[in-house]
């Protein structure tokens, strides 16, 4: 509506040593951040980065007023040296209550708000060709998108008061070591946005009707842009007594910040172009040539070889036609050719899938466990029906153990596992003599470090291997 209206007035304006409408696109950057008044924590700043259009009306040479609407990109955050907190909390499994401890010394959670301003701003500007220029004003800003993420590392523990013991370092507990924070964004609600603006540069006159402003601007937030009071009542990191190796997490922005009113300040560039009044043009008469006037064609005599000519084209197509009919016929038999081989290579790639799934192992085997139970009855269950589908396909049963226990034990342990696992196959339709033999290789060849309770439970499997 602004630029229709613009252009109404360019349509009007009288001719006169300046122009009283100028259409602008300008961009503008530099640094910025956010007031939070944080309870926890200090703010810190980043870029801003700004792209829009303009309009501007000036009554004389000097004074005039400006709008239109820009793109602005506002960043900054809240860091925090040295977080720690207590929870009060009960371990599930023996119903002893305990506190969890939660402590960071790098937490830092930049802060991003996307915003449409709609800017109305006195310009005053000097007479010459160079001229200094002079806007203030205020803007109003829509937040479009406004979100936070959480960067750094954290260490979690658990104090036992009754038996004055402080566990850490055991991650199926919650219990970790230097644990990043996600860094996934969260959403931030935010209100429309007031803010003071002041805009102080040099205006380049570089024609008739171009000009080009080059200054230095700042943009003061006057209002908070929250729209919730903080939360007091969590922390950064949540224990969860369900599941207490997967975190709950908060954001600074929900729980120590007061306020958010954006700060920014940088550099800025407008390209302006003037509206005056055109003296019309009148176009040009053309003037009508006449058309010269066409000769009758001169009639082309018949000569005696006409019929020569209509034999030689006749068999020029002949011998095309059967070009065509021999290549077609080629063409055929390789496209047949390539979807034979297309057909053998996805049967192909379908058996690799199937020998991939079957040699996938079957894991989580408690520390003496030699039967097979149900979950992994299940899986073999899939491995039986890939193996009916491809009955050329032996194979040997692998079981491997954790490093926990002698040599001696954990020999017995993966023989009595792998010799269980032969009985369910055999059981369940699986022609003995498709198996090849079984062994134990017990810790030799771990998937993973053998280093907490979850990865020795990876390591204790059972695995069948296709011969090849």
């Amino acid at each position: 509506m602004v630029f229709i209206t613009a252009i109404l007035l360019c349509s009007g304006a009288v001719a006169q040593d300046f122009s009283r409408s100028e259409f602008s696109v300008r961009i503008g950057g530099g640094a910025s951040g956010f007031q939070t008044r944080p309870t926890e924590g200090k703010d810190f700043r980043s870029w801003t980065g700004t792209a829009g259009l303009g309009y501007h009306f000036f009554f004389n040479p000097h004074w005039g007023v400006g709008t239109g609407a820009d793109f602005a990109v506002y960043n900054g955050g809240i860091s925090i040296d040295n977080y720690s907190r207590r929870q009060d909390a009960i371990n599930k499994i023996t119903g002893n209550p305990f506190d969890f401890l939660v402590k960071s010394s790098n937490y830092k959670e930049p802060q991003q708000v996307m915003m449409v301003n709609i800017p109305l701003m006195l310009q005053y500007q000097g007479a010459g060709k160079t001229a200094f220029y002079a806007a203030m004003g205020g803007k109003a800003g829509i937040p479009v998108s406004a979100k936070s993420r959480l960067k750094g590392n954290f260490s979690s523990g658990g104090f036992f008061p009754n038996l004055n013991v402080t566990y850490e370092d055991i991650p199926e507990y919650g219990f970790v070591t230097d644990h990043p924070f996600p860094e996934n964004k969260a959403d931030i609600t935010l209100k429309t946005a007031f803010m003071a603006s002041v805009e102080l540069g040099v205006k380049w006159r570089l024609g008739k009707s171009a000009s080009l402003y080059t200054g230095i601007y700042v943009d003061y937030g006057l209002n908070n842009l929250l729209d919730k009071e903080p939360t007091t009542d969590t922390d950064l990191v949540i224990y969860q007594s369900d599941t207490p190796s997967q975190f709950a997490y908060n954001t600074a922005a929900n729980l120590y910040v007061k306020q958010i009113a954006p700060v920014a300040g940088g550099i800025t560039l407008r390209l302006a172009f003037g509206c005056k009044k055109i003296s019309p043009v009148l176009p040009a008469l053309s003037v009508e040539e006449p058309t010269p006037e066409l000769t009758p064609p001169v009639q082309q005599k018949v000569d005696d070889s006409a019929e020569r000519l209509a034999a030689e084209e006749a068999r020029r197509k002949a011998e095309e036609e059967a070009r065509r009919q021999a290549e077609a016929g080629r063409m055929a038999k390789e496209q047949e050719a390539a979807r034979l081989a297309a057909e053998e290579e996805t049967r192909r790639q379908v058996k690799e899938k199937a020998i991939h799934d079957i040699e996938q192992p079957v894991i989580d085997y408690l520390l003496f466990q030699t039967d097979v139970d149900a979950a992994q009855k299940k899986e073999l269950d899939e491995k039986v029906a890939l193996l009916q589908q491809y009955p050329d396909l032996k194979f040997y049963i692998y079981s491997h153990t954790c490093n926990v226990g002698t040599r001696e034990a954990n020999e017995r342990v993966g023989l009595a596992r792998a010799g269980n696992a032969k009985k369910y196959l055999i059981s369940k339709g699986v022609d003995e003599s498709r198996i090849l033999g079984i062994a134990s290789k017990q810790d030799a060849e771990p998937l993973v470090p053998n280093t907490n309770e979850k990865n020795r439970r990876i390591n204790r499997r059972v695995q069948l291997i296709i011969k090849r």
